[in-house]
């Protein structure tokens, strides 16, 4: 097994690192592992080399393209899964991008806006038509999910590994906040029941303003920010999401060491 990751010259120092800090993270979390890291600039060099028991460190849309090699379309963790929807504290639902900019109620209404398609543009707050620039030209008419607006003193990214939460990083807020860990106890007996759930994800969560610990969403771990994460278990929780995805055996779950 390999592990390929997009690089970048860096010009300051003219070193081949990765060409993001995450990258740079998994090249170093691999090495840990004593996995070949092979870096490559585009992957057109090196797509014809990969196999079924590789991993490649990439953005969304080029790890997609590398699961569609292997017959496997569309690989996606559901943002609000069936499972952790009581742990919302607001509305969901679906849109689309033209609805919202025809309809002043709705781009007006302070809605967060999300497309479906998490590639086409970034989600945020629709407060005013300006809110709108960026989202996509009229005959794009993407499909979005709104939520009601809720205020989030504090966020974090919870690492799930294996049914396990293995960290938890903050990554925007005030850090004078904290969540209810009783809550994200709750949120994991909720998880372990969802009968498809991936063996790799994040379970991103906030608090708000007026004391709640809500899910914010859950993202898949195949091409996931680090947000800190140790490097070696950035490495391990890319690994065991891969293996699942292809269907193969994850060489490096060690827990059958135990």
């Amino acid at each position: 097994m390999k592990a390929y990751v997009k690089v970048k010259k860096d010009y300051n120092s003219g070193l081949i690192v990765g060409h993001s800090q995450n990258m740079q993270k998994a090249i170093s979390g691999f090495n840990e592992l004593a996995c070949e890291v092979v870096p490559y600039y585009s992957l057109d060099d090196v797509y014809d080399q990969i196999t079924r028991e590789d991993i490649v460190v990439d953005y969304i849309k080029q790890c997609e393209n590398v699961f569609a090699k292997f017959g496997v379309l569309n690989p996606h963790v559901d943002d609000y899964p069936e499972c952790l929807k009581k742990f919302l504290g607001r509305k969901i639902w679906k849109d689309t991008i033209n609805s919202i900019s025809a309809d002043e109620k709705k781009w007006s209404a302070g809605w967060f806006v999300k497309p479906v398609d998490s590639k086409v543009f970034t989600g945020k707050v629709i407060s005013s038509i300006k809110d709108l620039m960026g989202c996509g030209a009229y005959n794009d008419n993407f499909e979005v999910l709104c939520s009601e607006p809720v205020e989030f003193v504090r966020e974090w990214r919870c690492f799930v590994y294996y049914d396990e939460i293995i960290d938890v990083r903050s990554y925007k807020g005030d850090w004078h906040y904290n969540y209810d860990a009783n809550v994200l106890d709750a949120m994991m007996n909720s998880f372990v029941e969802w009968d498809k759930r991936p063996v790799a994800c994040s379970i991103d969560i906030g608090v708000t303003n007026d004391g709640r610990t809500l899910l914010i969403e859950c993202n898949d771990a195949y091409s996931l920010g680090s947000y800190g994460l140790e490097d070696y278990k950035y490495a391990k929780l890319l690994s065991a999401r891969w293996s699942q995805l292809l269907d193969r055996e994850d060489v490096f779950d060690y827990r059958k060491y135990e």
